[in-house]
């Protein structure tokens, strides 16, 4: 598991507090639990998360590539548990969504691996911005990452206040 302390120093932030408000978002948001039930929350930091879910065919469109309201919404997603990864409190407010920018820079196919990365440049008083890197691994690549690709790259906007 990994622990780590948030970026005010109190508390902590850990793997399993994200699992646990990841259940949470599952179970309240039937968009998310048709998309990201076989997600896979993989590292947990302050205002950083990665994430892997593997391509199947509900992710995808139909030239059988991911789609891009897939990607939209994993931008979404990701924003608030990255907001939610500066507080030590899980049920914390994971705020709004002000824009959300999506450019789709590659393509990924069924039985690709996914791996999501979310990280905050700044969680405010009023407004959090978050930047999005999704990439793809194909089926058998490399864990080392040199063989990953860019997808889709984003940013994610949330009123917080």
């Amino acid at each position: 598991m990994s622990t780590t302390t948030n970026s005010t120093g109190e508390g902590a932030v850990t793997l399993e507090m994200i699992n646990e408000l990841q259940q949470q978002v599952l179970d309240n948001n039937p968009i998310y639990k048709y998309l990201l039930s076989d997600l896979v929350i993989k590292t947990v930091s302050p205002g950083f998360i990665e994430a892997h879910v593997p391509v199947s065919k509900t992710l995808m469109n139909s030239k059988n590539i991911l789609h891009g309201s897939t990607s939209a919404t994993i931008i979404d997603w990701i924003g608030g548990i990255v907001i939610a990864s500066t507080s030590p409190d899980r049920f914390a407010k994971r705020g709004v969504s002000v824009d959300i920018h999506a450019t789709y820079v590659g393509a990924a196919k069924e039985g690709d691996l996914l791996i999501i990365r979310g990280k905050s440049n700044k969680v405010g008083r009023n407004l959090a911005f978050i930047d999005v890197q999704i990439l793809g691994r194909k089926q058998g690549g490399r864990e080392t990452g040199e063989d990953d690709r860019v997808v889709v790259t984003g940013s994610h906007t949330k009123y917080v206040g």
